[in-house]
């Protein structure tokens, strides 16, 4: 691992564009409510009270940029990781720049050709594309940097393209079934129709949504975790249960469905570790608190 310091261009483009990203993040709030407004359609009774409006779940155009937000939610965190890791690996600051700088101004691109200027594909794909494959490049970089010594970030990095893999299953299982959310996408295969109800998708957007709500948790619990100096052979093989069981978890849940109790051991594994871990933090920082 490589020393920084914040006068380092890297260091500061990196800050600079995680720190855009997370307005554009924020900002994608008030587009939603925007268009609810806009269209005089709300998720909650109150609200529709408010406004002299009606409840409605199913808005295409609100859904359109509810997809778009969720899509910033599944990608942008995992850049934030992967670019941090990214950098304590030393790598040239012209390259650094450049990836940081393309995938701030793709998933701009992303927001502007789904949800605010909708374009027909492959605009959308095309930004998608580009920053996945830059999170993707940064992860395998740091994957190699550290597979010999580095258990936790080598297993973070696992995770985060794990995580990002999730994307193209959903749209392997899309384009398997010729069904879409989106009207443009349905225009691109014949005999394809737009339903946000297939449960073969569904059940690799619930997979997905499952390690949104695991794997980040993961990262901040082993993270805080190495802090209190654990025993190296305990951290490792806690990390590398961990990455094995979410991984099962998504083989048996979204590509290979199995029957419980399959699914359930898995999560269960994982979910006791960060347990662990997080009660292991907190009893070795309490006296201090």
């Amino acid at each position: 691992m490589v020393s920084l310091t914040i006068s380092e261009p890297a260091v500061r483009s990196f800050i600079f564009y995680s720190s855009v990203l997370a307005l554009k993040m924020m900002f994608m709030s008030y587009l939603t409510l925007k268009k609810r407004v806009g269209k005089n359609v709300y998720a909650n009774d109150e609200d529709a009270k408010a406004r002299k409006g009606t409840v409605k779940y199913n808005d295409p155009d609100v859904e359109r940029v509810r997809r778009a937000h969720l899509n910033d939610l599944e990608n942008i965190p995992a850049f934030w990781v992967l670019g941090a890791l990214y950098l304590t690996t030393g790598p040239s600051a012209a390259i650094a720049v450049t990836l940081f700088r393309v995938f701030a101004v793709c998933r701009i691109i992303y927001t502007i050709v789904y949800a605010v200027k909708p374009v027909p594909p492959p605009a959308r794909g095309i930004a998608f594309g580009i920053s996945s494959l830059i999170s993707m490049y940064m992860g395998a970089h740091i994957v190699l940097y550290y597979l010999p010594v580095r258990s936790f970030i080598f297993h973070a990095s696992v995770l985060g393209l794990k995580m990002l893999s999730m994307s193209f299953l959903t749209a392997v299982q899309r384009f398997r079934k010729r069904v879409f959310a989106n009207e443009e996408d349905a225009k691109i295969l014949d005999n394809s129709v737009v339903t946000l109800t297939d449960p073969d998708v569904e059940r690799v957007r619930r997979a997905h949504l499952n390690d949104l709500e695991s794997i980040p948790l993961f990262w901040i619990l082993g993270g805080l975790y190495l802090t209190t100096g654990p025993s190296a052979v305990l951290a490792t093989a806690l990390f590398r249960t961990y990455t094995v069981s979410r991984i099962v978890h998504t083989v048996v849940y979204a590509i290979i469905p199995l029957p419980q109790p399959a699914r359930g051991i898995a999560f269960d594994i994982s979910f006791l570790i960060k347990l662990y871990m997080g009660v292991h933090v907190i009893s070795h920082y309490i006296i201090s608190y």
